[in-house]
């Protein structure tokens, strides 16, 4: 007999458990003063307790709820709750929260209340009050009244936005878009026919033309206004070097093509370009790699009469993905950490104290001020406005991916440049054994319809796994799928459908290649049986996952967590082990050594699942290869493209300027061999590319970006009273 179900009921997008505050807008929850970030699958559980309020909720009911049409093991349910239960601060032995029925299930015990109103949040009531404090809480009261509805008044302007036009429409690639400080020029970089380099244009919004300012034969790149309006620079790359340039445009635009250009100083050729931020007469900052990682930088110009490099300095502890700073030179900061992105305030005239705005496992970017104070822009899956306290307001949903953003200083108005990007998947079989690796064959592995990452070789050489996306925009994925393709079989064949709230992170094969394991950014490992085509969650809830393998028969799988043991305790390291047969996680030992590099465990041997396993790759590649190739060049190039280990060496790729070469470093021959050209990578798309390879290395399988096209729309901004 099937389980009679509550009648499901309105939900509001804020509520108050207990002293807990939380927003299911916005996937976060307010605890002891403190916003955090939530899973959005432990809110979905979270709603079903609270429509079932008052009584348990049966384990097969939350299984039915949250994993439809998926076959999942009770070990499931208990995680998520043991989840969300950390999330809200409870503990099981003392719920205030959700209780456990034994035999049944769960039940929501916790006090439900509205979420505090405007007056609430600023006269906080207290179980001790006197009368005249009540009689002057009443006079107050009516003040507070009228002077919550003068802030909330619609004095306050909104800004609604329309479609206006699309302003280009060339082959190829419109990026870095920045308009200049009167508003009346919009200055880009654009792509050649090849891809291969860049050249700047600028749109006149009063002529409603496209110039083209520099075409040189070389490739120029993020475009920045002066302040004043009256200079421009910019990034030239040519094969071998890259400066950053000036030259003034304070004349009729017909003749900027014939101004002069200045070299400001050097820049890093090796990797790809990020914007030039110009925020006063004698400032401007980028980003720069040093110490293995993306720093800000700061050069101080002077003017003799020309702009003239000073002096250059590192500026704080940030490492930006990207940034934005505006008139007030408060950045806006997009950085990663153990997996997260955060978008950060940071004051760059005061303590450079980061003020986190937002906390997400998708990377958010391009990101850029608002013309409005406490208001900022993301261009992921959608064009997307944001305030400092989570609203969003959506404003465009593009047909492809949102490469980048700029707001009109002076009216508003937002241009962004969309496209497609055509990511394939490439197989070569090679001829290690000769003195020279010899390529006997190349085929493309996937369909150019969709995008197609995260390759994976089974040990043997013989099957391939990837991920296949069907999407609106780089993070907003949609119909994402697993597909296998056998060397003997001339197509590929679905093997899984991921539900929504997945964001796969790697595969793994199974020594047999009969099963492949697939990891998503938050910590979860899901099973899929390549004949019986299911999909199994079968390890979750751990904030640290680290080691994951299987064993050489292929019916276990070995992993280790991070886990506090009573309160106050350390968090210890524990192995253990999943059986496939059982279905089943058992406890193997506590209090164990954290799994990385040594003796007993050869760097071919990790995968993408431990966690220094990247930091021992790049420190390895760095040693051997110190003397051929600088750091600066080869460390951003191991961030961008994954590189796979194997038995006998590593594949990687080299990224110079926007050429992607594929080499093989051969560890026992102690050689560096050049394998192929990759084709061009002229902008950062945000996607994730990465090699795979069988155990000998023979069959090796890469992601390759063959095109990126986009055009620039523009949107008005208009103003509209609040109601």
């Amino acid at each position: 007999m099937c389980e009679k179900r509550a009648m499901p009921t309105t939900i509001p997008k804020q509520l108050l458990l207990n002293d807990v505050l939380v927003d299911f807008a916005a996937l976060k929850i307010k605890v002891a003063g403190s916003w955090c970030a939530v899973e959005a699958k432990q809110l979905v559980l979270l709603k079903l307790l609270l429509n079932n309020q008052g009584q348990p909720v049966s384990r097969d009911l939350i299984m039915d709820t949250l994993w439809p049409n998926v076959v999942v093991s009770d070990n499931s349910v208990s995680q998520l709750v043991t989840q969300l239960r950390k999330s809200l601060h409870d503990d099981k032995n003392t719920a205030l929260f959700i209780r456990t029925v034994p035999r049944v299930g769960y039940q929501l015990i916790a006090k439900v209340s509205d979420a505090p109103s405007f007056l609430e949040k600023v006269t906080p009531t207290t179980p001790r009050i006197s009368a005249l404090f009540v009689a002057v809480g009443l006079i107050l009261g009516a003040g507070l009244t009228l002077v919550s509805q003068y802030l909330l008044s619609p004095n306050v302007p909104i800004l609604n936005y329309e479609y206006q036009s699309r302003i280009t429409s060339a082959p190829g690639a419109e990026v870095f878009l920045r308009y200049s400080p009167s508003g009346r020029y919009l200055a880009f970089s654009q792509s050649n026919d090849q891809q291969s380099q860049f050249d700047l244009a600028v749109y006149d919004h009063q002529s409603k033309t496209v110039h083209s300012i520099k075409s040189s034969g070389y490739s120029e790149e993020a475009p920045v206004w002066s302040p004043d309006g009256k200079w421009l620079a910019y990034f030239r790359y040519d094969p071998i070097s890259c400066d950053i340039r000036v030259m003034p445009v304070s004349n009729a635009i017909e003749t900027w093509r014939l101004s002069p250009e200045f070299r400001l100083t050097r820049c890093q050729q090796s990797h790809g370009p990020t914007k030039l931020h110009w925020v006063d007469e004698s400032t401007i900052y980028t980003t720069h790699w040093q110490d293995e990682q993306p720093r800000l930088v700061k050069y101080t110009l002077g003017f003799s009469p020309t702009p003239t490099l000073l002096d250059q300095e590192i500026v704080g502890d940030f490492k930006p993905i990207t940034f934005d700073i505006n008139d007030h030179k408060k950045m806006l900061l997009l950085e990663k950490d153990q997996g997260w992105f955060s978008v950060s305030e940071v004051d760059l005239t005061g303590s450079l104290k980061r003020n986190e705005i937002k906390r997400s496992r998708h990377s958010h970017a391009p990101l850029l001020f608002d013309t409005q104070d406490n208001y900022y822009w993301l261009g992921d899956d959608a064009l997307r406005r944001y305030d400092y306290q989570g609203n969003e307001q959506v404003v465009h949903q593009p047909l492809g991916f949102i490469a980048d953003l700029a707001v009109n200083p002076q009216t508003g108005d937002i241009a962004h440049a969309e496209g497609q990007a055509r990511v394939n998947l490439y197989q070569i079989e090679l001829d290690l054994s000769k003195d020279t690796p010899e390529i006997l064959s190349t085929m493309q592995l996937s369909s150019s319809a969709r995008m197609d990452i995260l390759p994976a070789v089974s040990p043997d050489g013989q099957q391939s796994a990837f991920i296949s996306l069907q999407r609106r925009g780089i993070t907003g994925f949609k119909h994402i799928e697993v597909w296998l393709k056998h060397k003997q079989r001339k197509a590929a064949n679905l093997i899984a459908t991921l539900p929504s709230d997945i964001t796969p992170k790697y595969l793994l094969f199974s020594p047999n290649g009969d099963n492949v394991l697939l990891a998503d950014e938050q910590q979860n490992i899901y099973l899929i049986n390549t004949f019986s085509r299911r999909l199994v969650p079968i390890i979750s809830g751990f904030d640290q996952l680290n080691g994951v393998h299987w064993s050489q028969d292929s019916h276990s799988i070995y992993y280790q967590v991070k886990s506090a043991r009573g309160i106050n305790k350390q968090p210890q390291w524990q192995d253990w082990r999943y059986d496939i047969q059982l279905m089943s996680n058992t406890l193997v030992a506590d209090n164990t050594n954290f799994e990385t590099l040594d003796e007993e465990h050869a760097l071919w041997q990790l995968n993408s699942s431990y966690l220094e396993h990247d930091l021992h790759v790049r420190t390895y590649l760095s040693r051997v290869l110190e003397h051929q190739l600088p750091l600066s060049q080869l460390l951003p190039s191991l961030e961008l493209f994954k590189p796979a280990v194997f038995k006998q060496g590593i594949y990687y790729v080299l990224r110079q300027g926007h050429q992607l070469l594929l080499y093989c470093y051969l560890t026992q021959q102690n050689r560096n061999v050049f394998i192929k050209e990759l084709g061009v990578y002229g902008y950062d798309i945000d996607i994730n590319l990465n090699i795979s390879s069988s155990e000998d290395g023979s069959q090796v399988v890469f992601s390759q970006v063959d095109g990126i096209e986009t055009d620039i729309l523009l949107h008005k901004a208009a103003k509209a009273m609040s109601q």
